[in-house]
């Protein structure tokens, strides 16, 4: 028994988590995309790499250690000519004797210690790799706001979807309802053949878009699940509702908020650009300083006629050097000039677009601002037309059915009604895209 219990227990445990896993609000699916998501993650993987060259460019100013081993065997040692007298004070003139000098083998192995003493590229590398770490955190902060709008428009999609097919649904259960009864009426002589045609058409087209709609909502899922960063066809539930929705998107104080330069994400990666133009300004002048490095090399030479290296009586010879290099550029036929002269005018460029971007910032926040307000009066509009849609249309199927009416009205009527069903549910999912919209610019997380 204990073990039936333990096994329940495991079950009930695993079946709740695939419960939670499968069940997202829209809160949740964000929450969930900003660790999942594909682009998140290279974006999370391009700050580190970031990180790790700031250290690279930081550790070229730190003492570098190089070590050297080689091993080389004559297969045919090198020739010398010596005149002849030098062997034999008698030899004619002219004449040489051909010497073979060293050994068939040698074995040397050295370490060199560097060290960077002056660079003046150095030191304005060491502040490009800075810029170059918040260039790369300022594009992982874009692009959550990229995964985040793209979460919303793909969780409203797949609500909307949702909501259609609900609502069709009903629509399909009225129509089926009402060709009932015009049968019923046709067959009693209370209406003309025309009447029922047309009702089973109205029906077949509602039964069409219903099918169409039951096959969006599969693509409507798996987008949401990409967008997420979960397998496509993983089981996904959506928890909130389409009035929730519209309810928690429709702040009033949001419309309040003064628009900020310094907090727009595109605003700062712009402010990012500049400053590395203006990094590359410096770099180019440094490139007329002198470069100064010391080092010190310590070595060991052995040679042989056979391999006995690594013999005890084998006989090593030391040797030991210190240096100091010093690299002064002297003249680059205008080049250096020329490069500087570019770096300049790239930094003014840059300035500029500091300049319009603050600009066209404001334009967009405006016009967000304004998509936003006036997606609140499309949604009353929406309502208020919807309202009155299911008005008439119980109205005109009241006039109908008593036999005031006909079905050209009627079918009108239904028509409206259709559309502005559709008009409603869209009306709430502008609402939710353009609060996301808006809060990108103003740059709120």
């Amino acid at each position: 028994m204990k073990s039936l219990y333990i096994i329940l227990i495991l079950f009930a445990i695993t079946f709740a988590q695939a419960q939670e896993q499968s069940q997202f609000g829209l809160q949740d699916a964000i929450q969930y995309a900003l660790q999942h998501n594909a682009n998140i993650k290279k974006a999370q993987n391009n700050v580190l790499k970031a990180q790790k060259k700031v250290w690279e460019t930081t550790a070229m100013g730190f003492p570098q250690i190089d070590g050297v081993a080689s091993y080389q065997q004559f297969i045919k040692q090198p020739v010398n000519l010596l005149p002849a007298r030098i062997m034999n004070p008698q030899a004619p003139p002219g004449t040489y004797v051909p010497i073979k000098f060293g050994t068939e083998q040698n074995m040397k192995w050295s370490v060199t210690l560097k060290q960077l003493i002056f660079s003046g590229s150095y030191l304005v590398g060491l502040q490009s790799s800075r810029t170059f770490k918040q260039i790369s955190e300022h594009a992982a902060i874009k692009t959550r706001q990229k995964v985040k709008e793209a979460v919303v428009n793909a969780y409203g999609n797949a609500l909307l979807t949702d909501e259609s097919i609900k609502i069709m649904q009903q629509n399909i259960a009225v129509v089926a309802q009402n060709l009932f009864e015009v049968r019923q009426m046709y067959q009693n002589g209370l209406v003309e053949e025309t009447d029922v045609e047309q009702m089973q058409i109205t029906l077949s087209n509602l039964k069409n878009q219903l099918d169409y709609l039951q096959q969006m909502k599969t693509v409507a899922y798996e987008m949401l699940n990409f967008t997420m960063g979960r397998p496509i066809d993983a089981a996904l539930e959506l928890s909130d509702d389409i009035e929730k929705l519209k309810t928690d998107h429709m702040q009033l104080d949001l419309l309040q908020k003064p628009f900020e330069a310094d907090r727009n994400i595109d605003f700062l990666m712009a402010k990012n650009q500049e400053k590395a133009k203006k990094l590359q300004v410096k770099y180019e002048k440094t490139k007329a300083l002198p470069t100064i490095a010391a080092f010190v090399n310590y070595g060991k030479n052995a040679y042989n006629n056979d391999f006995k290296f690594f013999d005890t009586t084998q006989n090593w010879y030391e040797q030991s050097l210190f240096g100091l290099n010093i690299n002064i550029p002297i003249f680059s036929s205008f080049s250096r000039s020329a490069r500087l002269k570019q770096a300049k005018l790239a930094y003014d460029n840059a300035q500029i677009e500091v300049k319009e971007k603050a600009k066209e910032l404001k334009l967009k926040y405006d016009k967000a601002r304004h998509e936003y307000e006036h997606s609140f009066k499309n949604y009353d509009i929406a309502k208020d037309n919807l309202n009155l849609s299911e008005k008439i249309a119980r109205k005109e199927q009241i006039k109908y059915k008593e036999g005031v009416g006909n079905s050209f009205q009627l079918n009108q009527a239904r028509m409206q009604l259709y559309q502005a069903q559709q008009q409603y549910l869209q009306s709430i999912i502008e609402i939710i895209n353009k609060k996301v919209i808006l809060e990108n610019i103003l740059g709120k997380e």
